[in-house]
């Protein structure tokens, strides 16, 4: 398997477990009792399923975008390690933002490679 293929899929495969984490502990494990369990969901969720959308083009801008996105959601798992109830959650959604965001980097840096080996 090729290394840029590699990169596609952590990419892609730990952006579907962050959407699945951040949907199921705000929907399910601990919702919000004042707001409605749909809206931190889709709040948290929608730049990602945004970017899991775009990602299938294989665009060399998308996964710039994503991993600039992605420090986003390292400061939000960060801000959720400060807290008792949420520590899990805010370890989890660091690890896979970082995962997403080496990968995301790892991937532009092996395609400009390969781009730049072409044209020589």
């Amino acid at each position: 398997m090729k290394k840029i293929t590699l990169y596609e899929y952590i990419t892609y495969m730990s952006l579907v477990f962050l959407i699945l984490l951040i949907a199921t502990w705000n929907a399910l494990i601990s919702p919000s009792p004042n707001l409605p369990r749909i809206l931190p969901t889709l709040i948290y969720n929608a730049p990602l399923l945004i970017l899991m959308f775009k990602l299938r083009k294989n665009n060399f801008s998308t996964y710039i975008m994503t991993s600039y996105v992605m420090l986003l959601y390292f400061v939000v798992g960060v801000g959720n390690t400060t807290n008792e109830n949420t520590f899990i959650l805010g370890i989890t959604i660091s690890i896979l933002s970082l995962t997403i965001f080496a990968s995301s980097i790892f991937y532009v840096r092996e395609k400009n490679n390969k781009l730049i080996n072409d044209k020589t």
